[in-house]
């Protein structure tokens, strides 16, 4: 059924030549995600839902999955909305991918804040996390379209710096009596926690050890390590116990089809040792590679070994398999801070945190499944802006 949308992509470029020259020398990547990913067709009338009237009233709105593409490509570059407008109103390659016709205007920036904003309440009111939903779609359209998930999955956390200026954050928050200014924090959601603990001189040459503390998010990441692909994410704040996001992720991916039973392998780091998660993993008949913390003295011999259920465990052949690929997470999340901006907060609040991390884990998502449909990677930023300035 036709939709009332915003009319564009009838005023044509020169000719479908010049075009595909440009898009020869520009960002063929973009070419290649259209062609394999149909936002239409997945996330239109998911997102028309948070449409007053199915975008049926009032004023002819842009194409939700034509924000969606302009939000995505936000944090595939790691631009500002501002920037993006600017850029998706000079590229060729941006206007193609968006379905713009030459002389058409892209959304600007306020309307993709309306359409997070949408987004969100939509959620508020009917208790779901839609921007989640948008992610796991990938997950799904991955598999549909035949990639090969490994047996391992590789879970770990990487924390997100709050937007926010701690010592004038302290200074609104202390009390009026105490010479504040006695008003909320500016990021509600986020809190102090420790990553951990590092060397350092003291001023006499001593070595002591100092707790490495941030105040923020953590992000948890479910990977699998042969296709480099987010399988589920939980975001929390930073103080929140790491072991707690465990089972949720691995119940996600269990109900994606991506973990299954006698053949998956999970692994993490010792900060997920705990004795719960090696439970619900034989309970899930799934194998276990957790790395071990410092193993107490009641679980050692009179020698100082571990008993023989620590050493069973951690000389199976699994086990040195899953901890061998666990770096496969940990470089999925620095390309996520250094790619994706998730090493600081965009915006404000544990709701819009979750958003931009299902962005980001989205983005990265798509970069990865067009890299593996079929061979092309995405170019450089400074590929677009020359494209642009030209």
């Amino acid at each position: 059924m036709a939709k009332n949308f915003k009319k564009v992509g009838q005023s044509l470029f020169c000719s479908d030549f010049a075009v595909e020259q440009a898009l020869a020398h520009t960002h063929q990547f973009l070419s290649h995600l259209d062609s394999e990913v149909n936002f239409e067709e997945l996330w239109q009338e998911k997102l028309l839902a948070t449409y007053k009237g199915g975008a049926e009233l009032g004023p002819p709105p842009y194409a939700p999955e034509m924000v969606l593409k302009m939000l995505f490509l936000s944090f595939l570059f790691k631009i500002s909305e501002r920037e993006v407008e600017r850029i998706a109103n000079d590229s060729i390659s941006f206007k193609h991918f968006l379905g713009l016709g030459l002389i058409d205007k892209a959304p600007d920036h306020s309307t993709l804040t309306k359409f997070k904003n949408r987004i969100l309440q939509y959620g508020e009111r009917c208790g779901t996390d839609l921007f989640k939903e948008i992610f796991d779609e990938v997950v799904v359209l991955s598999l549909k379209k035949g990639v090969k998930f490994g047996t391992i999955q590789a879970i770990d956390g990487t924390h997100t710096v709050a937007d926010v200026n701690t010592q004038k954050d302290k200074k609104r928050t202390k009390k009026i009596s105490d010479g504040g200014k006695g008003q909320d924090p500016r990021d509600p959601g986020a809190k102090w926690g420790v990553k951990r603990a590092v060397k350092v001189k003291t001023v006499k040459g001593q070595s002591v050890k100092i707790n490495k503390c941030y105040y923020g998010y953590n992000n948890h990441l479910s990977v699998n390590t042969d296709t480099n692909l987010i399988t589920s994410f939980r975001v929390t704040p930073f103080n929140a116990y790491e072991g707690h996001s465990f089972k949720p992720l691995m119940d996600d991916d269990i109900k994606k089809g991506v973990a299954i039973a006698h053949a998956t392998i999970y692994t993490a780091d010792k900060g997920y040792d705990d004795g719960d998660l090696h439970v619900w993993l034989e309970q899930a008949k799934l194998f276990d590679a957790i790395d071990l913390k410092y193993i107490k003295d009641e679980d050692k011999t009179e020698k100082g070994k571990p008993k023989a259920r620590w050493t069973k465990f951690t000389n199976q052949k699994i086990f040195e398999e899953g901890l061998s690929q666990r770096y496969a997470v940990e470089r999925v999340n620095a390309g996520l801070k250094k790619d994706g901006g998730l090493g600081r907060a965009r915006y404000l609040g544990l709701a819009k945190m979750k958003a931009q991390t299902a962005m980001t884990c989205f983005a990265h998502n798509l970069k990865t499944l067009v890299k593996q449909l079929t061979g092309v990677g995405l170019r450089t930023l400074a590929t677009v802006h020359v494209s642009s300035a030209a």
